[in-house]
């Protein structure tokens, strides 16, 4: 359809790191008696693997930046004519401070655009794509960007720790171009507050096995109003299914509800058998794409990574269904098509399996140092050891930041002035280049942020192992957290490189 408004490109950022779920359950649970069990009901019943960890350089500003990088990569746009960013997530670095305008800066994109922090559960990064689609349907801008990003939490010792991951999806939506087009969204709600994170709490509570009977049926309530809404539609007619996945298990207890002779699951007699699938269909149009094996659930990006999965693959023509899912509850039943774009843009940047197979296996105390860091009440300054090295330019590209001389702080994007209004120190702009060779690594590394590193010519190393950081490795630049001015000031971001993996 002409007027269908569609995804121009898409992108994913799914963390190097990742531990794997055994090794946490034997940390946590080594003394029960029944641990073998328990680790073959999470292995085998939870299908629970691995999970990405974000490291302490890593936040959902920082996922969620590189995930729009390669989605405006792929989509071929001009920042600049970017109208709305919407990012949906439950793990704000601020409470009051919009991370989407954070990752907007970090892009490219222009001043005079609507920006939003979405919060819905694990709902929110679709809620972004609804979100800028109504936007651009209505005309009041002609692009926009829809970001999935989070660090999911979990109590610990808790069920949901040892699924709890991290990562990002970004789509770029307009309407020319598309690799896919958005043919409806059809939402389903109730108060069924099942999972829940009260003010100034770290982690969220649940009610277990409610959780199962909520999501079933708030998964099958959206599937139900986009066939009341289509009326020659079966949901055995799409080619590609994805359901929210906090685990393997429950997007297979939706299917195994779905192929029983007579569905007891759903309210609407009108549509009930519309809803059958087979259990070839399970096979071949979900189980694919269940990448929370290997992820764990990254909350608001599950949904937006399992359709750039499927997008990595699908063909011209083909149809996508996409249940997302937040607690709460709130789903979306998306119904994509897939457009003529896809073989060629597809190509131009990594896709979901290039991120899954780049991986570090950590280890359990590496793990839970990163855990207390992001649970700590009392924070200082952002410590973890930072590899210090010397760079050469590889190109023309570059970027700037300023840093003020007063007060150890850096400003990306750059600013003409420093944000304390009395600070009298000097600004001084440092260029960097976006890809660079290393020269020589510094003998020592550093475990808190000075800003007179980079005045000295010096950048931070980050996802590498300094045995494998030889001269002459080619680096890119990438967005980060570099510090942060206690629990209640300002986190810094700025450049750092890393062993260069995208591709330009």
């Amino acid at each position: 359809m002409v007027d269908d408004v569609g995804i121009m490109g898409y992108g994913v950022c799914i963390p190097l790191e990742r531990v794997a779920t055994e090794t946490i359950v034997r940390k946590r649970e080594g003394r029960r008696k029944d641990i073998e069990e328990l680790l073959s009901k999470i292995r085998n019943g939870l299908l629970l693997q691995y999970k990405s960890i974000a490291n302490s350089s890593e936040d959902t500003t920082t996922l969620a930046t590189e995930a729009v990088q390669n989605a405006i990569t792929m989509s071929g746009i001009d920042p600049m004519k970017i109208g709305s960013v919407a990012l949906g997530t439950e793990s704000k670095p601020y409470a009051v401070g919009l991370a989407a305008r954070h990752v907007a800066s970090f892009v490219g994109v222009g001043e005079n655009v609507f920006v939003a922090d979405l919060e819905g559960a694990c709902n929110a990064g679709m809620q972004a794509v609804n979100y800028v689609m109504s936007q651009i349907k209505a005309g009041i801008v002609d692009y926009g960007i829809a970001i999935g990003s989070d660090l999911s939490q979990a109590p610990v010792k808790d069920a949901l720790e040892y699924s709890a991951g991290a990562g990002a999806a970004a789509f770029v939506l307009g309407k020319k171009n598309l690799v896919a087009s958005i043919r409806d969204m059809a939402p389903y709600s109730t108060l069924s507050l099942d999972f829940w994170r009260r003010d100034e709490m770290l982690v969220p509570k649940h009610h277990g096995r409610t959780t199962v009977e909520v999501y079933t049926n708030a998964v099958i309530g959206a599937m139900e109003e986009l066939l009341r809404r289509h009326p020659n539609m079966k949901i055995s007619d799409f080619e590609h299914i994805t359901f929210h996945q906090p685990s393997g298990y429950m997007p297979l207890k939706v299917c195994k509800a779905l192929v029983q002779p007579k569905i007891e699951v759903g309210c609407d007699p009108n549509v009930r058998d519309r809803l059958k699938i087979s259990k070839e269909d399970i096979e071949t149009k979900v189980k694919p794409w269940l990448t929370v094996l290997q992820t764990g659930n990254t909350y608001a990006a599950s949904t937006p990574i399992a359709i750039a999965t499927i997008l990595d693959k699908a063909k011209a023509g083909d149809d996508i269904l996409a249940v997302s899912y937040g607690s709460g509850a709130y789903t979306i039943a998306t119904w994509l098509k897939v457009g003529k774009e896809i073989n060629k843009k597809r190509k131009t940047v990594l896709g979901v399996q290039d991120y899954i197979r780049r991986r570090k296996e950590i280890d359990f105390k590496t793990y839970a140092g990163y855990l207390k860091e992001r649970t700590r009440r009392e924070k200082i300054r952002l410590e973890y050891p930072r590899i210090v090295g010397y760079i050469e330019p590889i190109g023309k590209k570059s970027i700037d930041v300023i840093i003020c001389s007063s007060c150890n702080r850096v400003y990306y994007p750059v600013r003409s002035r420093c944000l304390n209004f009395e600070c009298t120190g000097n600004l001084d702009k440092i260029t960097l280049p976006i890809k660079a060779r290393l020269k020589k690594l510094c003998p020592r590394q550093q475990k808190i942020f000075n800003s007179k590193t980079l005045k000295k010519g010096k950048v931070f190393i980050v996802d590498a192992d300094v045995d494998k950081l030889k001269p002459k490795i080619e680096l890119e630049c990438v967005t980060r957290r570099l510090d942060y001015e206690g629990s209640d000031g300002l986190i810094i971001y700025g450049p750092c490189y890393r062993p260069s993996f995208i591709k330009k």
